[in-house]
């Protein structure tokens, strides 16, 4: 099973992973703001082509990036055929327009792009120093706690499922498209769910036994002139960007 250590390349020699993660954040709200305000597939296209050239200079694995793509862009997919066949417009095949094909292909650049900008500009980072960096840029840090907790024990909760069915095999059980599967993996899950809200009892109670009364997640240090430069030529794609969305 596939861990979903979204800072596995978190350190690096790359020119993203020398970028403080304020800056890092702060640009990817921006870049995200100014790719949903895309309308035409040009504009979409510039706004993946800014992706891919900070995906390159992440230096991150395509393997790590695939992974990471493979859910989202198949519902980006399945939204972008229903555009597709379900736009009213010019027929080119069928119920297939040429309206719903460019406003397909804009939605489903669109939805990489933004998780490319993600990767490459979260990923590059520790997570800790990223939540850091949100906590020094006002997030509350009992939102940021719960963040952290959530991410900790989600490895406890995939391990457990992976026992789980390595158990299920040893009896015999074989998945395929049948009620008898869906039964059982609904049995897992509803298992997975009261394990996991239990365990999340047992934590609270043996976090207070020993004093817990509230999380203390410290800020960054103030951002530095030679920082700030750094990170000037990612904030001007970001601006680019959004008179782009603003006129395409």
């Amino acid at each position: 099973m596939h861990l979903p250590e979204i800072d596995r390349y978190g350190y690096g020699e790359s020119p993203l992973h020398r970028l403080d993660p304020r800056l890092k954040l702060l640009a990817l709200g921006l870049l995200l703001l100014a790719t949903n305000l895309v309308r035409e597939i040009r504009g979409a296209l510039g706004a993946l082509g800014g992706a891919l050239l900070l995906t390159l200079l992440s230096g991150l694995p395509l393997r790590f990036l695939l992974w990471h793509l493979k859910a989202p862009m198949s519902l980006a997919l399945l939204l972008a055929l229903g555009l597709a066949f379900f736009t009213p417009g010019i027929h080119l095949l069928g119920p297939l327009t040429l309206q719903g094909l460019l406003l397909g292909g804009t939605v489903f650049l669109k939805v990489l792009a933004c998780f490319l900008y993600f990767l490459a500009l979260v990923a590059t980072s520790p997570l800790f120093q990223t939540l850091r960096a949100a906590r020094s840029l006002g997030l509350p840090e009992k939102l940021l706690a719960l963040l952290i907790f959530t991410y900790r024990y989600l490895f406890v909760l995939l391990d457990r499922a992976r026992n789980l069915a390595l158990a299920m095999q040893a009896r015999g059980f074989r998945e395929g498209t049948n009620l008898r599967t869906y039964r059982t993996k609904a049995r897992l899950y509803a298992f997975l769910l009261l394990h996991a809200y239990e365990n999340t009892e047992r934590i609270l109670l043996a976090m207070q036994a020993r004093g817990f009364s509230s999380p203390r997640v410290p800020a960054l240090p103030p951002l530095s002139r030679r920082e700030i430069l750094r990170g000037f030529p990612l904030f001007l794609w970001a601006f680019t960007l959004l008179g782009i969305g603003f006129l395409w």
